[in-house]
């Protein structure tokens, strides 16, 4: 027998529509004084609540939500979730004057987090990932893309999928998994990152191939670490494999590692910075998603990328935390909506379409999240707020009072109750 639930009691319904990213950001909707049934974890309806109620059994359990806003479940599709040690000190360092390459060329950065992550054990990371994955639930994150790297051999890169593995099947976040080997150039290939990419492509690709839950491959494709030809040795080792592509590109230096993600066809070129308008027309030919970070340009006190341009050339873009914990420790969502407004030039609701059904998109997720409509997934949460746009306006705050995955509260009252 089927279990519906009647969500009702909303100040307010806001949702992008459709199965497929929406690059204008036209096709959001605002519903007041709307309802939700849910039936069998998915909505079997959405709207004016008299429509809701002429189509809900009478034996449907009820739920007052107070006067809340309903919003689909953020996703984030960029983030490093499993890693060990701390770098809070490098974030004091870089307040006294020291750059994010300056605190790499002393061994900090990614190399510190590589050490400490090869240390711990699979029960120390997949405790800490936990904790993190609880956290990302509660600001509202239903779905997250997950990236290795910090690992940077077989045994440590393994690890972390392993632990990937394990809180898939075990957390209510749902995880689509990235491999991202090519990272940093590990101590062992140090000034010699072409050999890392031969052993990555002879040795390592093949093994996260055999696993068969990994979707992704992902580069740092940077001056100085893998640049244009060793990055497309590395991507196309990886499409022959199977693969999709993701891939950090244009942050730090204009290499144009953007338009060697639009040549290679890959999902999403991230970052983006220093891309040119050349390389921003080839990603939208190539039907490339730029996913903007902005949580890193503000926590690295850096540029911040030209989120119009890439408008203006025809990209679709999605909006990601860049969880990560050396240039961008944060979750929330809703943080990288503020951000977007204020310092890209994006609107609201390009911003919330970048954060939920784009997002979606760029993990190939569109047609069954993203959105409230009926047929798609119940991936619901619950703002302390009369409208969506207190997302924003009233920013630097979780407004997220509650959740729902998959037709479940996995966020009740601010607790954890999966």
């Amino acid at each position: 027998m089927s279990h519906c639930l009647l969500l009702e009691g909303l100040s307010e319904i806001y949702t992008a529509q459709g199965t497929c990213a929406d690059r204008e950001a036209t096709s959001v909707r605002a519903v007041r004084n709307g309802a939700i049934l849910v039936s069998d974890g998915a909505i079997a309806k959405v709207g004016p609540r008299e429509e809701v109620l002429a189509v809900t059994p009478a034996d449907a359990e009820r739920v007052d939500m107070g006067g809340k806003t309903a919003v689909p479940c953020f996703v984030d599709p960029h983030t490093h979730l499993v890693w060990g040690g701390d770098r809070s000190d490098e974030f004091n360092r870089r307040l006294h004057g020291a750059t994010y390459v300056d605190i790499a060329k002393g061994g900090g950065g990614i190399k510190s987090t590589v050490r400490h992550t090869r240390e711990a054990s699979r029960e120390d990371l997949a405790a800490r990932a936990k904790k993190t994955l609880d956290t990302m639930l509660l600001h509202g994150v239903g779905t997250i893309e997950a990236k290795s790297g910090y690992g940077l051999d077989a045994d440590s890169e393994l690890k972390q999928l392993d632990v990937m593995d394990q809180l898939s099947e075990s957390h209510p976040v749902e995880m689509h998994q990235t491999f991202l080997g090519a990272h940093e150039v590990p101590p062992e290939y140090q000034g010699n990152p072409g050999g890392y990419i031969d052993y990555l492509n002879a040795e390592l690709l093949p093994r996260v191939a055999e696993r068969g839950t990994v979707r992704y491959v992902d580069i740092f494709c940077e001056k100085g670490v893998f640049e244009l030809e060793d990055s497309r040795r590395h991507m196309q080792r990886a499409l022959d494999l199977g693969f999709q592509l993701r891939m950090h590109v244009d942050e730090l230096f204009p290499l144009g590692g953007a338009g060697l993600a639009a040549e290679l066809g890959a999902v999403s070129g991230d970052h983006l910075v220093h891309a040119s308008k050349r390389d921003m027309r080839a990603m939208a030919d190539a039907g490339t998603f730029a996913t903007m970070l902005p949580g890193t340009s503000f926590f690295l006190r850096g540029q911040y990328a030209d989120a119009a341009a890439f408008m203006d050339a025809g990209c679709t873009l999605a909006l990601s935390t860049d969880y990560n914990p050396g240039s961008s420790h944060t979750v929330s969502q809703a943080l990288m909506m503020a951000l977007a407004c204020m310092n890209l030039g994006m609107t609201f609701e390009q911003s919330f379409v970048g954060v939920t059904l784009n997002a979606a998109d760029s993990l190939g997720q569109a047609h069954r999240i993203g959105s409230l409509e009926e047929g798609k997934i119940a991936d619901i949460a619950f703002l302390d707020a009369p409208s969506a746009m207190y997302l924003v306006y009233f920013w630097g705050i979780n407004h997220v009072t509650d959740v729902l995955k998959e037709g479940r509260f996995a966020v009740r009252n601010r607790a954890i109750c999966y």
